[in-house]
């Protein structure tokens, strides 16, 4: 069974919403303003191709959120396998990506259904470290409370401290990390 290939035209009418979506969010700073009208305009598309590939705002918020993620695990999940690359590189390269796009990601951040996905993913993301670094450990709810402190890191750093570089802020929590009691 073969698979279908998608038309150029819906990947390319696709990318323009995400793109006109992802343009809004970062002008207005507030995802509750964005109206099918505004994405619609700003993509130069009309109304009946956005009801052809999206149910509602919601929908196509959905797949910007769920590439922002996939965007995310393809940068990253590379760096977690190589072997010359040390923790503190990872988490550096983590945070750059963060950098990068913090316009985004501080209007994102203030939606809960975001945070959910994205702690998940740093969850995973601890996960791969340890495996990296093959540390077993019984105690799940130590990757949960430290996905939860690197996520509240990230907020903080994203709103309000994005001022300090993402080397400086790798340092800190490499010596959070590896601070023993």
């Amino acid at each position: 069974m073969s698979v279908k290939k998608e038309d150029p035209r819906t990947t390319r009418s696709k990318r323009l919403l995400k793109e006109a979506a992802k343009s809004l969010i970062i002008e207005s700073q507030d995802l509750h303003d964005l109206t099918v009208q505004m994405v619609t305009a700003k993509a130069e598309l009309n109304r009946a191709t956005f009801y052809l590939h999206y149910l509602d705002m919601q929908d196509l918020l959905k797949h910007v959120v769920y590439d922002f993620l996939d965007d995310l695990t393809k940068t990253l999940s590379p760096l977690l396998q190589k072997n010359t690359l040390d923790l503190d590189d990872q988490m550096l390269a983590f945070l750059d990506y963060f950098y990068q796009h913090r316009k985004y990601l501080s209007v994102l951040f203030e939606e809960n259904a975001f945070q959910k996905k994205l702690h998940n993913f740093i969850v995973d993301f601890v996960q791969a470290r340890r495996d990296f670094r093959q540390i077993v450990t019984e105690n799940a709810v130590s990757k949960e409370i430290i996905a939860s402190s690197l996520l509240g890191i990230l907020m903080w750093w994203i709103r309000e401290g994005n001022h300090h570089s993402s080397e400086y802020i790798a340092q800190q929590i490499s010596m959070w990390m590896t601070r023993r009691p």
